[in-house]
């Protein structure tokens, strides 16, 4: 859709990048702006050589220079990047998170009307997957590994992320809505407001305060619109998070009460087989731009290495290692 802009922050998600990538392609955002941060894998490697190809764009943050977490560095960052002044609609979202879309053909041209709506931003719930009692990391797209997830009414899916018109107009912008409203009128008035994905009013939000995770739990909807957020995957890597601070918050939350906490895995949720071809060929494109595929192995060995680490294993002694160190061997480096 003409204007719009999907938004994400990185950091060593080499892994999960082609898949992520493909994914906003898939549901037609224009243009996509992936921010990184201390990256200790290739990931900047495979993300420059996309941004060459003229698939996304992308920029490096510093939050220790401004005391700040990622996501709010990021999000802080963003701001001066001209596709940010150019858009009139961002969405973001997390590497982890895969926008679904249960009206028209699925795209975001449907969901907001080809961008003629009279609102000012569209909170999206999540739809919380769990473990599927997957031990092991494997590479292939998450969005099939995991299929399992919260009913509706689960109270974990109350928290929203958020398309935004015009995003500028706000003066802090926050990983699920926004704040400090500068447009032009009041808010609240004319088409200064937020609606749910399915078109209701919510009034309850208002940008003036600190923003809300999400809504109250009488409002979940996914009849629309859902967030798929794959926000455990395996038990290793699971393993791998704890003891460290998220990205949002800055504080370590990977505890075994979280864990249990968004470990539901309550009914079959099979959403994302209606998109099967068309992710399909829109991730074999990216897999086709010469350099990609080594650059993928390259970062798949790096997670491996460590997910070891995190276990105190030899990743050299790790099969899986082995074979993405070996088939990058085998394949062209970038132009």
């Amino acid at each position: 859709m003409k204007g719009s802009l999907v938004f994400t922050t990185m950091r060593n998600e080499g892994p999960f990048i082609l898949e992520w990538v493909a994914w906003q392609k898939m549901l037609g955002f224009e243009r996509a702006l992936i921010l990184f941060n201390d990256c200790t894998d290739r990931s900047p490697s495979l993300l420059r050589l996309l941004e060459k190809a003229g698939e996304i764009a992308t920029k490096r943050h510093y939050p220790d220079h401004v005391g700040l977490s990622p996501q709010p560095s990021a999000l802080m960052a963003c701001r001066t990047h001209p596709f940010m002044r150019q858009c009139e609609w961002m969405f973001n979202c997390d590497v982890d998170e895969f926008l679904v879309i249960h009206k028209g053909d699925g795209t975001i041209d449907a969901l907001l009307n080809g961008g003629d709506t009279p609102f000012a931003g569209m909170a999206i719930h999540w739809r919380i997957f769990g473990s599927n009692g997957v031990r092991r990391w494997e590479d292939g797209p998450v969005h099939r590994r995991f299929d399992h997830a919260a009913q509706t009414d689960t109270r974990q899916n109350n928290c929203v992320k958020s398309f935004v018109r015009q995003p500028l107009q706000f003066g802090d912008l926050h990983t699920h809505v926004p704040r400090d409203w500068n447009g032009p009128g009041d808010w609240g008035t004319g088409g200064n407001y937020w609606v749910l994905s399915d078109g209701r009013r919510w009034d309850a939000f208002t940008p003036d305060r600190w923003p809300p995770n999400g809504t109250d739990n009488d409002l979940i909807t996914h009849d629309v619109a859902e967030l798929n957020h794959y926000i455990l995957q395996s038990w290793e890597q699971y393993e791998l998070k704890r003891g460290r601070p998220s990205a949002a918050e800055g504080r370590n939350r990977y505890t075994e009460r979280f864990f249990k906490r968004f470990n539901h895995n309550d009914e079959l949720i099979e959403n994302t087989q209606a998109y099967a071809a068309r992710f399909d060929a829109e991730h074999a494109r990216l897999c086709a731009i010469p350099g990609v595929m080594r650059l993928h192995h390259l970062c798949c060995a790096d997670y491996v290495q460590e997910l070891c680490s995190a276990t105190g294993r030899d990743h050299r002694a790790d099969p899986r290692w082995l074979h993405h160190t070996a088939t990058a061997k085998t394949l062209p480096k970038p132009v």
